[in-house]
């Protein structure tokens, strides 16, 4: 049986709200990061911790979840780098 279209996107509206706010605290470690960094000369890039993290957090994923997965982690990424690159003044 098909669930209903509007429950189903409450559910949705539920799910993103939810992961909206794990972006956001997410975000905010971000910066605790790069004060680290800055203060320890270290590069906003750090190629071992990307892959480390891809495999943690895909390695359990079949396809084609998993491409779609990876490619949403990478946007998670992207932006994280680009706020560290924005804190840091590059």
């Amino acid at each position: 049986m098909v669930k209903d279209l509007k429950e189903s996107r409450e559910t949705l509206n539920k799910i993103d709200d939810k992961m909206k706010e794990l972006y956001l605290e997410r975000m905010e470690v971000i910066k605790d990061v790069t004060a680290y960094k800055i203060e320890n000369g270290m590069a906003t890039f750090d190629r071992a911790r990307e892959e480390a993290m891809k495999e943690r957090l895909a390695s359990d994923l079949s396809e084609p979840l998993k491409s779609y997965y990876l490619e949403f982690l990478e946007t998670i990424l992207k932006t994280s780098k680009d706020l560290q690159d924005r804190i840091k003044g590059e």
